[in-house]
């Protein structure tokens, strides 16, 4: 497989998984919501802030927990949002962070 045809699989893929995303969250949320972010990523400190700063808030209520080496800290963020797009908005925001998985 190409490299081009790799690049548009990877995107297709992704434009299923958010429209799936967006049709559970429109079914079963009554918006406002208070919704659970959670990464994975590299244990960097620039890469807590570059998410903190995604966020928009500097305060924002952000709790981590650290593998058992150290190398890698899940992030999770509870967030009040007004709809779905906003919460894939918000994902897609976070997908040029080095290493960052979105759960």
């Amino acid at each position: 497989m190409s490299e081009q045809n790799n690049q548009e699989e990877q995107k297709a893929q992704k434009i299923a998984f958010y429209d799936r995303l967006k049709e559970e969250l429109e079914k079963n949320a009554d918006w406002p919501v208070k919704y659970m972010y959670k990464f994975i990523m590299p244990n960097k400190d620039e890469n807590i802030e570059e998410v903190k700063k995604r966020f928009g808030k500097p305060d924002i209520n952000l709790k981590k927990n650290y593998s058992k080496t150290g190398k890698y800290v899940s992030v999770t963020i509870i967030n009040e949002e007004k709809n779905a797009d906003d919460i894939i908005k918000r994902y897609q925001s976070m997908e040029d962070i080095e290493g960052l998985v979105a759960l």
